[in-house]
């Protein structure tokens, strides 16, 4: 009996030893358990800082640029209308331009119309004049007037300088109110051969219209000492 009593209290110390070592193995895990628990916490709260200071400086950068990009787009603007302002002043200044430009072109069209007309008319009167001359002057006094309006055209042949239009002459087209003299004939001849060389012809044609006088096309030049001309000056 006292055998079992001491195997059960030995069983008993041995249990509580067991339970007390145990409850310290348990204890200190618990305790190493916590500790790892909070330092991955104090890492969490680290990396969570670290976070919020990344959101809160993304934030300030987000702000920053919008700002920059509310002043870009105001600059713009500003330039859009200064542009705008511009082009609609080039606009008003090139109408104003060709305003100007069609009046000064309508201005210069009525003074050469007007010098039209006038040429125009004056030729006319001067075709009337000659008329009028012809039924007042005999035929011996308009044939008169012929020849010397003919000797003063032949006179100022010679003094022509032909030297830029000579390329330009192939033929000399004389027209006459009356035929030309033979010696008329003759000048007029001598001088195309010597101006404009011996193959060029001298063409002469009898126009009544013309009253008196005589008119000579060179190329681009005209010689003209008819009666008309005469009148018109």
């Amino acid at each position: 009996m006292a055998l079992i009593l001491s195997v059960v209290v030995l069983l008993v110390f041995g249990v509580g030893v067991v339970v007390l070592w145990t409850r310290g193995v348990f204890a200190r895990d618990l305790t190493q358990a916590l500790k790892r628990v909070t330092q991955q916490e104090q890492a969490l709260q680290e990396k969570a800082d670290v976070l919020e200071q990344r959101l809160a400086q993304m934030e300030r950068e987000y702000q920053a640029k919008l700002k920059r990009a509310e002043a870009e787009s105001d600059r713009l603007l500003q330039d859009a209308k200064a542009q705008a302002l511009n082009v609609r002043t080039v606009a008003i200044d090139e109408a104003k331009h060709r305003a100007r430009a069609l009046l000064l072109e309508a201005e210069q069209g009525k003074t050469q119309l007007k010098a039209e007309l006038a040429k125009e008319l004056a030729g006319q009167a001067a075709q009337q004049a000659c008329e009028a001359l012809r039924l007042l002057l005999s035929r011996t006094e308009l044939s008169s007037l012929h020849h010397t309006l003919v000797a003063e055209w032949l006179a100022s042949l010679p003094k022509m300088s032909v030297e830029a239009i000579r390329p330009q002459v192939q033929r000399v087209q004389v027209t006459t109110a009356l035929p030309l003299e033979p010696s008329e004939q003759e000048r007029l001849v001598r001088w195309v051969a010597a101006a404009f060389g011996a193959h060029v012809p001298a063409e002469v044609t009898a126009d009544p219209a013309m009253v008196a006088g005589v008119m000579a096309q060179m190329g681009p030049t005209t010689v003209d000492n008819s009666l008309r001309m005469r009148l018109n000056r």
